[in-house]
Order: structure tokens, then C-alpha cells, then sequence
């Protein structure tokens, strides 16, 4: 997560420059996720490998806990931003915006 959770002054309200830094974040693993997601179903769930000296075998595709890995990224990162968005219905708003647009669920 970019930001740690935390609140601000004056009510909660995050700094404009926060909020547009952490804003492009969401959106930016929100689209790797959905360009991600598209190979699920088409990645195989375990590979063959060769490291060599007669050391082959078959392993777990590195995709799978990859994409795991964002999506527990990006579900962190909401939260923060809902934590430090605090009561302001403009910044709930923002994130609910992000959300639609790519279609994921709260």
C-alpha cells in the first residue's frame, strides 16, 4: 500500500496532492488487474522447469500468486484511501467512481 492508513486535519480531508497521487495508483492497478484477469482460465496452473543439473520438474505458475498478490495490493490501497477520505462525500464519491468504471466490487 503507497499510503499508510491515517487521518488528516481539519475533519479528515486529504491533501489534494495525496489524493491525486493515490487516485492514479487505484487506477493504474486497476486496469493491470482486469488486463490480468483476462489470462485466467488461459494460464496453465503449474509449468514444467529446467533449472539444469538434472533438477525438472513441474511448479506452480508464478501468474497465480502474482495476481493474488495484486489484487490483496489494490484492496489495501482502497482501504487507505477510504480511511483517509474520513467523512468527505466527494472523496466517498471518487472511490466509488473508480469503482465503476472498472466494475469492482466494494
Amino acid at each position: 500500500c503507497l499510503f499508510p492508513p491515517r487521518r488528516f486535519g481539519r475533519g479528515g480531508l486529504m491533501p489534494a496532492s495525496d489524493k491525486k497521487v493515490l487516485k492514479d495508483q487505484l487506477e493504474s492497478m486497476a486496469k493491470r488487474i482486469l488486463e490480468e484477469g483476462k489470462k485466467i482460465g488461459k494460464e496453465p496452473l503449474v509449468i514444467e522447469y529446467d533449472n539444469g543439473g538434472g533438477q525438472a520438474g513441474i511448479r506452480e505458475n508464478p501468474f497465480y500468486p502474482a495476481y493474488e498478490k495484486l489484487l490483496a495490493s489494490y484492496t489495501k490501497t482502497l482501504a487507505a484511501y477510504k480511511d483517509m477520505a474520513g467523512d468527505d462525500t466527494a472523496q466517498i464519491q471518487s472511490l466509488d467512481a473508480i469503482r465503476a468504471r472498472f466494475k469492482v466490487a466494494k
